[in-house]
């Protein structure tokens, strides 16, 4: 075989097992859909998958892991939707035109779930449960992708440095880690609120109130 027949044939492999670790990812994001974390295990996903649990250990150490590259998965969806949205026609000195960026950024949140209802489980459990270089390898590619997005909000006007931009998205990720779960009750809190009138907030809306205030009170403290 050639040099060059090696290097296809490489290169090949590297792409069915990309393939094979996406499959992983999409099962394992449908029984989240379908129920809870508890229900995630690396037995039901190699089943569903159409593997043995033994084959299913080549692409993951452990079931944290699936889910630690599923939220990293989320980021990376959650980075090309603010790529894609334009941003730069809002006058950043108007409140209404806040008011507007934190409407267009709340709903295309929401549309990642996995931000929210893995970022829950992130530091408490998901992170405690891999391996040390999975969890370095994956914080590296959050950091950048942090760093990204803090410039793209700088670049559409909604923040003056970056350093405000960065601090404003970790704090968004730790609000959105208490949020979620609030606004998606498990069946069994679902019935204990509406047995004693507890209030179940609107996760879009509750991150459009939080954004709006981040926006207005970083402008407010740099006295603009």
């Amino acid at each position: 075989m050639s040099k060059e027949d090696q290097t296809y044939q490489r290169a090949r492999i590297q792409e069915q097992k990309a393939q094979r670790l996406d499959d992983i990812l999409d099962t394992t994001e449908s029984i989240l859909d379908e129920g809870s974390y508890r229900d995630v295990t690396l037995s039901a996903i190699a089943e569903r998958v159409g593997c043995s649990r033994a084959n299913l250990s080549h692409y993951v150490g452990s079931k944290e892991e699936i889910l630690l590259l599923l939220y990293t998965r989320s980021l990376k969806g959650i980075l090309e939707d603010m790529q894609s949205i334009d941003l730069g026609s809002l006058d950043a000195s108007s409140r209404d035109d806040l008011k507007t960026a934190a409407a267009i950024l709340a709903a295309m949140l929401s549309m990642h779930r996995d931000f929210g209802r893995l970022g829950a489980l992130l530091p408490s459990i998901i992170e405690t449960n891999v391996a040390l270089e999975r969890l370095i390898q994956c914080k590296c590619e959050i950091i950048a992708m942090m760093t990204e997005g803090a410039d793209l909000l700088v670049e559409c006007g909604l923040f003056d440095d970056s350093a405000d931009s960065a601090r404003f998205l970790r704090d968004l990720a730790n609000y959105v880690s208490g949020l979620y779960p609030a606004t998606h009750p498990l069946p069994i809190q679902r019935i204990a609120c509406k047995e004693t009138g507890y209030p179940i907030l609107s996760y879009e809306a509750s991150l459009r109130n939080f954004l709006i205030i981040q926006f207005v009170g970083y402008r407010t403290l740099k006295g603009k």
